[in-house]
């Protein structure tokens, strides 16, 4: 099972969609910094379910959104999916592809597919349970997760354990076991012991609060001293710089003045030396011949020297060329005796060899047998073991319980104790209470009555001043909404004649006959102003009458004819004009269509109009009535052929149904003069309700005014007598609550009493069953005891049996070992022999050539040096006379030098003489420095821990060493004093409302508890063995791989802490070769690396991952372990999938398949893929 295909969209910097097809084997993913190789790990972690933003390197969920680069767009979604090839099986599901998806909106919508069908998160989980594959799972390592792997903690350490041993779901089982029990125990076990534990609690803060104090109080003092010291420290630094600087002063008056003495001796010193250098030129010349003349002498005398020595030389090469050859003719005699003695010592070793390797082999077989029965004994005690540690637990708890039951009837017997002396004082105080009771009583029925009538008086006023209000407010109100009605109206009158007289709503040519009606004679009006009809059914009529509404109407043809002639010459539009004298007659629906219970009315009864235009409306609306609902009219077929307009809108003319929405307003064409005289009539109405009204409210406001004033009069006696009421009112209060207080106090010390009594009989009572059940498991555990002391007996004469076989297996095999390499040696000493003779040959006729050139060099060597001893003569003559004139120049040169040294001397001593003044002056300055520095600290610190400034002028009445050991036995009283709790007072509240909480709870719970209990150590019991198990396994597979990682050292894993496997804290022990290190924080990085890398494989070995991403991990790793770290990788490929994020180019190597991650366009990734054979 493997990643077979990763595909991107949209996640962090992958803004197009990129696919990632993965094989079995390694993939190397590389790429410069910040090109985006993580982002490929983080997709991997997000599509299987991540959900910590830190993990995936974000600060929200939106952050791995693309968000936009130069010239590209933020996206608002991102995808990724993930392609499992489940070839093995693993995967709890019938397909061989498994594809996971994970899409995010901007929005925050997230949305989980499997094989792109939407499941939940939860699904994804189930699936990769236990797998090796989950998002927390041990198959994503990175570099920074080293330190965590190896930290003190151990959490993640932990996690890759659990998952190796494939516990997770067990431990889904127990938490959510655990839950339910934690919830039901905790009102089980704790309701009683913990109000115990709570009050001890809060006499712990009372004394967190007095430790509080004291060390607010050591404070002020040790800021006090402090400042005291740093006063006299900056006094006596600033007394210690006085005296540098004036000495300072005087140093730089003294070098001044000696700079000038110096100058003129230097002036004549010059003079001298120009002098000096011209003998020195003359002198130079003539060593130079007479060293010219040396070296001629030298050469030669040096060249006969080494002619002699070379001569010597060969005479000593003869003699010793005649030796070896005389010492390998003898050796070469005594190799070919040894020959023979080889030969017969291997034929001699050969029986003993196979004589060891037959027993090392039996030994075998045996240790093989013993190490079996050894591994099944240590199985049946640990069975044993088990079955004891859980009576262990049982009877600890059992004991914890029969502990718990004693401490609380003590408890309760001494609380009912004091309750019980509680109460008698309480009820003595109960019965003062009583008698004051009853005498404020009397005094308050007296004043109650006066307060009563006062109150009756009162009311009455306040009565008829309420209806005076309301009779003024309601005129008000009504004055109000009369002043809005006229308003309202006066508005629409306005908008009603704005219309008639613009004739809005009319085509342009109808305007200009109704604007214009001095000149177009004859005109009557339209047929919408002059029919008048119901507002409820306007927009229907409107409706029916369509364009006849927007007609002209004149008395006859004549009119007509002008009007159109008239209005075509002043181009003002197309008109509709009807004359009355040429209106057909028609027929209308006749009345007894009413008796039809569908019909409503006919059109025209509900149409006012004056007689003469009466023909106009039979015309355009006789054939239309009004129903109540359009549908059924039209199934009744006595209504056939006729226009109907339905209540709801609904409109049916000349076949054609229209549908008009209830609420759509009227044109406002139809019946608007006669709508226009309606509102005028109301407005005038209005107006006269309203003087009405406000005369009305005159009237109200003065009878208001005089009631008002006999109210307040009232009040200030209602006022005074229920001050009065009120003092007497709140004694009894203070007097009730306290006898309430102090009554409640008895009760509840009554009940506390009864419950306390009732809680000592069933506690002593479960005390003791709990006596007799604890005897019964202790007999019980000393039986397990006494079965595993014996077990332990005979295992450990099984294991002195198996060591001594194994010392016995390891005797026989450092003996075959031993002979086998006296059979080696021996050999590798016969063939060196052979060798050796055959070098002596060859070596001899080399000797005799070597004899023959010597000779002949010796003979050339002897005629040159008769040669050069003749010239020397002649050379040593010269060299005498020019070394006579050479040391009189010389000795006139050194006088002049003596002077010259004599000035230079003195010049010396005056700059010796400056330099100490300088290094004075230089000292003095440190000084002065160190001082400013030292006031400066002391300054500083003052205010750093105090936030305050070191007076100029203070009273201190203690030297500076009495203040340090004031200083220093506060800090030691604040040290022993320890870590304060600076929120004691919101806790000891806090305790105590929990405490009163408390007292309430109580259930039976026993039942569903052991319940709980015992499925809880069934999936313990289960997941023990299987983590134990794997655990020995890993730590075995660790130990081989550390010292193949290291090449030496040691490194184990072990259990500490809690004796159960399950909750112990896992230990690595790590100690490379040559190194003592008492804590892994002692290794460097490549060496933690090493060691991080090594536990992993380990877990690999015991129970592989599909696939295994290592994010940089090879970074701190030099050249050689990176070839260790290659090799255990392409070991472990054939069952392990590898994706390599890597910077390193012998992991390249190694590498199957090769991704290169690059950024072309600034913030966007893409990938490039190479396939290496």
């Amino acid at each position: 099972m493997y990643i077979s295909e990763l595909t991107m969209h949209g996640f962090k910097s992958f803004a197009k969609k990129d696919v990632v097809h993965f094989g079995e084997g390694i993939t190397a993913i590389v790429g410069p910094n910040g090109c985006g190789k993580t982002n490929i790990v983080d997709a991997i972690r997000w599509v299987l379910g991540e959900q910590k933003h830190s993990i995936l390197r974000s600060g929200k969920k939106e952050d791995i959104i693309f968000n936009g680069a130069k010239n590209i767009k933020p996206l608002s979604v991102c995808e990724v999916s993930l392609t499992v090839h489940n070839n093995k099986g693993k995967l709890p599901i019938e397909y061989n592809d498994i594809e996971i998806g994970r899409r995010l909106f901007r929005s925050g919508e997230s949305e989980y597919f499997m094989n792109r069908t939407p499941c939940r998160l939860k699904d994804i989980h189930d699936l990769f349970v236990d797998t090796g594959m989950g998002s927390d799972a041990y198959s994503v390592i990175e570099l920074k997760m080293i330190e965590q792997i190896l930290s003190e903690t151990g959490d993640d350490r932990r996690r890759m354990f659990e998952e190796a041993s494939g516990i997770n779901k067990y431990k889904i089982q127990k938490k959510s076991t655990l839950r339910k029990f934690e919830s039901t125990r905790s009102d089980l076990n704790r309701v009683n012991d913990l109000i115990l534990e709570i009050e001890a609690k809060v006499k712990s803060l009372s004394l967190q609060l007095k430790r509080f104090e004291r060390h607010s109080k050591l404070l002020d003092d040790l800021k006090t001293k402090e400042i005291s010291l740093a006063f006299l420290q900056t006094h006596n630094y600033r007394s210690d710089l006085h005296p540098l600087k004036k000495r300072i002063e005087e140093l730089n008056h003294l070098r001044d003045s000696n700079q000038s003495e110096e100058s003129d001796i230097e002036k004549k010193l010059v003079s001298l030396q120009k002098g000096y250098k011209s003998q020195q030129d003359e002198l130079d010349n003539y060593r130079n011949q007479l060293t010219d003349y040396n070296e001629k002498r030298e050469s030669l005398q040096s060249d006969v020297i080494i002619w002699k020595e070379q001569s010597r030389s060969a005479h000593i090469s003869l003699d010793r060329l005649n030796i070896e050859q005389e010492k390998n003719t003898r050796k070469s005699k005594e190799l070919d005796s040894h020959l023979s003695d080889y030969q017969k010592s291997i034929k001699q070793l050969k029986p003993k060899i196979d004589s060891c390797l037959n027993l090392f082999k039996k030994k075998q077989i045996e240790f093989n047998s013993i190490d079996n029965k050894l591994i099944s004994m240590q199985s049946n005690l640990d069975i044993i073991k088990e079955k004891r540690w859980e009576y262990q637990k049982k009877l600890s708890d059992k004991k914890s319980m029969y502990d718990n039951a004693e401490a609380i009837i003590n408890e309760k017997k001494q609380n009912t104790l004091e309750l019980n002396k509680k109460v008698s004082v309480t009820r003595k105080e109960l019965d003062g209470i009583l008698e004051d009771i009853k005498k404020y009583q009397s005094k308050k029925k007296g004043l109650l009555e006066k307060i009563d009538k006062n109150k009756i008086i009162l009311d009455q006023n306040d009565e008829e001043l309420l209806k005076l209000e309301k009779e003024k407010y309601d005129i008000e109100t009504n004055k109000n909404r009369m002043l809005s009605a006229i308003d309202a109206l006066e508005s629409k009158h306005s908008f009603y004649q704005e219309l008639v007289n613009g004739a809005e709503g009319y085509p342009k040519g109808v305007r200009d006959v109704l604007n214009n009606k001095k000149i177009y004679k004859g005109s009557l009006g339209t047929v919408g102003d002059l029919i008048n009809i119901d507002k409820s059914i306007v927009a229907s009529i409107e409706i029916a009458l369509g364009e006849y509404a927007k007609c002209i109407i004149t008395k006859n043809q004549k009119n007509a004819i002008d009007i159109l002639e008239l209005v075509r010459s002043r181009k003002s539009g197309r008109i509709m004009v009807i004359p009355l004298d040429s209106i057909p007659q028609v027929k209308v629906v006749g009345k007894s269509v009413k008796s039809n219970k569908n019909v409503i009315s006919r059109a025209i009864d509900l149409v006012k109009v004056s007689s003469n235009f009466k023909p106009l409306v039979d015309f355009l609306l006789g054939n239309i009535i009004i129903v109540k609902d359009v549908t059924l009219a039209m199934a009744d077929s006595s209504l056939k052929g006729i226009d109907m307009i339905g209540q709801d809108g609904v409109i049916l003319i000349k076949g054609m149904i229209i549908d008009r929405p209830s609420n759509k307003k009227s044109l406002g064409l139809v019946g608007r003069k006669e709508q226009l005289h309606k509102i005028k009539e109301k407005i005038e109405l209005k107006k006269s309700l309203h003087n009405n009204l406000k005369k009305e409210l005159d009237k109200i406001i003065n009878t208001k005014e005089r009631k008002e004033k006999i109210i307040n009069n009232s009040k200030k006696d209602s006022n005074d007598l229920n001050k009065s009421f009120s003092e007497i009112d709140n004694t009894l209060d203070n007097l009730n609550m306290q006898r309430s207080g102090l009554s409640e106090s008895v009760a509840g010390s009554d009940a506390i009493i009864s419950l306390n009594q009732k809680d000592v009989k069933s506690q002593t009572i479960l005390r003791r069953s709990l006596k007799a059940t604890i005897k019964k498991e202790e007999r019980r555990l000393s039986k397990y005891l006494k079965e595993i002391q014996n077990n332990n007996e005979e295992l450990l004469k099984v294991k002195s049996s198996r060591d001594e076989i194994r010392q016995q297996l390891q005797d026989a095999r450092i003996n075959h070992l031993n002979l086998e390499g006296q059979r080696e040696n021996i050999s590798f000493q016969e063939s060196t022999a052979v060798e050796t003779i055959k070098e002596f040959v060859s070596r001899e006729s080399e000797i005799k050539n070597e004899i023959k050139d010597i000779k002949e060099s010796e003979k050339n060597l002897r005629k040159l040096v008769s040669v050069a001893e003749k010239k020397l003569s002649d050379i040593n003559a010269m060299v005498s006379k020019k070394e006579s004139i050479l040391n009189l120049k010389q000795e006139a040169a050194n006088e002049s030098y003596v002077i010259i040294e004599e000035m230079q001397a003195q010049i010396r001593s005056e700059q010796k003489n400056r330099e100490s003044l300088i290094e004075e002056l230089k000292n003095c300055e440190l000084k002065v420095a160190d001082l400013d520095q030292r006031i400066n600290f002391v300054s500083e610190r003052i205010f750093e821990s105090y936030n305050a400034s070191i007076p100029e002028d203070m009273i201190v009445d203690q030297t500076e060493n009495e203040l340090n050991l004031a200083t220093e036995r506060i800090e030691k009283s604040i040290e022993n004093i320890g870590p304060i709790n600076m929120a004691v007072q919101v806790e000891h509240e806090e305790e105590s409302e929990r405490l009163m909480m408390l007292k309430d709870q109580k259930d039976d719970l026993i039942k569903a508890e052991q319940n709980l209990l015992d499925t809880i150590q069934e999936i313990d019991k289960i997941a023990r063995e299987k983590f134990q198990t794997t655990f020995e396994d890993i730590g075995k597979n660790f130990e081989k791989l550390f010292t193949m990682f290291f090449e030496g050292g040691r490194g184990s894993l072990r259990l500490e802490g809690d004796p159960d496997p399950l909750e112990a804290n896992i230990g690595i022990h790590a100690q490379p070769p040559g190194k003592r290190n008492q804590s892994l924080r002692q290794l460097s990085a490549g060496e933690k690396a090493l060691t991080a890398i090594a536990l992993l494989f380990s877990i690999y070995q015991v129970k592989p991952s599909p696939y295994c991403i290592l994010d940089e991990v090879d970074a701190p790793l030099d050249d050689v372990n990176i070839r260790k770290f290659t090799r255990v990788l392409n070991n472990f490929s054939n069952e392990t999938q590898f994706i390599v994020v890597t910077h390193n180019k012998l992991t390249m190597e190694s590498a199957n398949f090769l991704y290169g991650v690059t950024m072309e366009k600034k913030g966007v990734s893409q990938l490039v893929s190479v396939k290496l054979d």
